[in-house]
């Protein structure tokens, strides 16, 4: 067992991440062009588990997820394809369509052992084994950054690292649950053995989930959701009146017509919406950002929809067609889902 760390007494920083427990937790999310984590340099054997768990915002190009700043090796998702690249003694090695680039919440899990006089590298995706890497010079593997690639072309990642585990041997040296309120700290707890804490840069907000189920879900973004005062709904075409607990839209000429709200929804995450919608004739729908839309409701209920934030547009906006009738308690939510 081999590592060069900063290492102090075991249970120093044990159970001191400042998330909020079991049931709700901070996330941050990386913005894929200069938010990034420092580590104290962690320095293993060829005998070493590394895993986390992440959520892509963007599903096109190469996300890091772990690396070496002095050499040119590192871990990254290849979102385009689908596969997973690794770097390492200058050996490089990836697959393809192996995983879905979905947006969702998984598990990477690497497992490292000596084979032979080889350093074999089992690739797991959500606990399933997916390929298997052989490199055939020994040597220690080395690492202090996370959710960037520093050394030659710079890859950073864009969207969700969390749960960061480094085993060495059958020891959790290093164990970044990256729950902190980085609103308020720089600061990453390492609660493994080592007691290595790392260093948020150019990070400077986090969100608060709460577990649903499988599924973590974000803070609400809306205001006035259950149209009691009208308040946020920046823009009321034609005859939308709002208040009083419901939002009701009469036709005058067949037009559509938009009730719109700005959000601090982010490009390429997922996103929940909820609604109900009384439909005298006509129907409604919802839109997530700029064309990423559901389809539309012609019948009264409650709906509940999970699309990906557009791109094109900073606006959240409900647009009817047709419509005569109420819509009540719009809720739209951040939606990090269980694989």
């Amino acid at each position: 067992m081999l590592r060069m760390n900063n290492r102090i007494a075991l249970g120093s920083n044990l159970g001191k991440s400042i998330g909020n427990g079991t049931n709700n937790r901070y996330f941050t999310t990386l913005d894929g062009t200069a938010d990034y984590y420092t580590i104290p340099t962690v320095t293993l054997s060829n005998t070493f588990t590394f895993e986390c768990e992440f959520a892509l915002t963007s599903l096109t190009g190469d996300h890091a997820i772990i690396s070496n700043s002095a050499l040119n090796e590192y871990v990254r998702i290849d979102a385009t394809n689908g596969g997973v690249d690794m770097q390492l003694k200058s050996q490089f090695r990836s697959n393809s369509g192996k995983f879905t680039a979905d947006g969702k919440k998984h598990r990477l899990k690497l497992i490292s052992t000596e084979i032979g006089g080889n350093q074999q590298v089992e690739i797991y995706y959500d606990e399933v084994l997916i390929d298997t890497y052989l490199f055939n010079i020994l040597g220690n593997t080395v690492w202090d950054g996370i959710g960037v690639r520093r050394n030659g072309l710079t890859n950073y990642f864009s969207g969700i690292i969390s749960d960061v585990k480094i085993t060495d041997g059958t020891d959790l040296i290093r164990y970044y649950k990256i729950d902190e309120d980085l609103s308020g700290t720089s600061t990453i707890i390492d609660s493994g053995s080592d007691g290595s804490n790392g260093t948020a840069v150019s990070i400077t907000s986090s969100e608060l989930f709460t577990l649903e189920g499988a599924d973590w879900i974000g803070a609400e973004l809306l205001i006035d959701g259950d149209m009691s005062s009208g308040t946020g709904w920046t823009t009321k075409q034609l005859n939308w009146v709002v208040g009083s607990g419901v939002a009701t839209y009469t036709p005058s000429d067949g037009n559509n017509a938009i009730l719109a709200q700005i959000t601090t929804a982010i490009a390429g995450a997922v996103y929940i919406s909820k609604y109900t919608a009384v439909n005298n004739s006509g129907s409604c729908q919802i839109f997530h950002g700029g064309g990423a839309s559901v389809t539309a409701t012609s019948v009264s209920g409650t709906y509940t929809n999970i699309k990906a934030r557009g791109s094109d547009s900073v606006l959240y906006f409900f647009s009817l067609a047709g419509f005569d009738g109420t819509v009540d308690n719009i809720s739209y939510k951040r939606i990090l889902q269980a694989p």
